[in-house]
């Protein structure tokens, strides 16, 4: 995804050209689309580890391929869910818990 910034003209202009039909694009073309919005809002949550935990958190989650705060709330979904004895946890969540236990070794 592009952090481009466009100036004011260059909007203006665009929106001009789209309106009177000069754009033309293909269907086909591949997009990069910014991911999809949270489908609920966020609380932030303030928590304290060492650094040492903090590094491998950011190695964890790199290797996941997701932001570290995404894999956070993973976790913790996970630890709650397990200590609730609740079944329901959703399929990505259960799938990246499995690919990170394999690939630090703790897979069972």
């Amino acid at each position: 995804m592009s952090s481009r910034q466009y100036t004011d003209e260059q909007l203006s202009a665009a929106a001009a050209a789209f309106a009177a039909g000069d754009v033309t694009y293909h269907e086909g073309t591949k997009v990069n689309l910014p991911p999809a919005p949270e489908s609920e809002p966020m609380v932030p949550l303030g928590i304290r580890v060492p650094p040492a935990l903090a590094q491998r958190i950011r190695v964890a989650a790199d290797q996941a391929g997701v932001p570290y705060s995404q894999l956070v709330r993973e976790w913790i979904e996970l630890g709650l869910t397990e200590m609730a004895g609740d079944l329901t946890v959703s399929v990505a969540v259960l799938r990246r818990a499995i690919a990170h236990a394999a690939q630090s070794g703790h897979a069972a």
